[in-house]
Formats: C-alpha cells, structure tokens, sequence
C-alpha cells in the first residue's frame, strides 16, 4: 500500500509525539516502540525519517517487510499492523491493540509523551484498568 507526498509531509509536519515516531532505519529496538503504540492509541511510526524530521531513506525490500510483521507476530497476543510507502520512506501503521496489555520478549512498553517507556507493573493491583477496552 502506498501514501501520497502529500500525506507524507502531513505526517512529517505533524512532528514526533504520542503517535508519531520518527527512525532512520531498521533496528531491533523498533519491537518496543511498536508495542508501546499498541498499548497505547495506536500511532506511525515513518522509517527512513530523521528525528528533526528530514527525509534521509532507507531500502524498502521485501525481506525488511517480513522482519516488521515478524516483530508483530511474536508479540504476546500477536498484533496486527500495516504498511505504507513511499519512494524510499516506510509507514509502519500501528492500530491501537484491542487485546491489551501486549508485551514483546516478556517486557511490557507504553507511550509517555513522544517517548517509549519500559512498563513492568501491568501485574500490580489496579494496574490494568489503563487497558480497559471501555475507557
């Protein structure tokens, strides 16, 4: 699936926040940020997009696809996302998890502002009403 240039300097224009991130490339790390945005309200992250926002691009294979969707396969419950690209600027879409909370290699992450944050008290009393599916 492909995105517009339009939408793509919407996106840019919008800068790093709760939903959006920015990366110049692929790194196993990405795992964390995509969790945080499931456990969150969902969010982009754009590979291939400085922090400040500048277009430096990345080589979009299939193989690198395929490490994106396994990172979210492996999830704990599995998460399904998309991608979108354009020229050499990948959109990985992150829809907000509806079998909160989800954890990647035992570890649990959430959002706090633009950042991505280790979380490990999901199992504490009370934790787990920030995931109520009514709230």
């Amino acid at each position: 699936m492909f995105i517009s240039q339009k939408q793509l300097k919407f996106l840019i224009d919008q800068r790093e926040g709760y939903n959006l991130e920015f990366k110049e490339s692929f790194s196993e790390g990405l795992s964390k940020e995509i969790c945080a945005f499931a456990n969150a309200n969902g969010g982009k992250i754009l590979l291939g997009i400085s922090d400040n926002g500048n277009i430096k691009g990345i080589r979009i294979t299939n193989r690198l696809k395929s490490q994106i969707y396994d990172l979210a396969r492996n999830f704990d419950p599995q998460l399904s996302l998309s991608l979108k690209e354009f020229k050499d600027v990948l959109v990985i879409v992150i829809p907000e998890g509806r079998d909160k909370p989800y954890s990647t290699n035992g570890r649990y992450y959430l959002r706090n502002g633009p950042n991505c944050q280790d979380s490990q008290d999901f199992g504490s009393s009370g934790s787990n009403q920030r995931f109520s599916p009514q709230q």
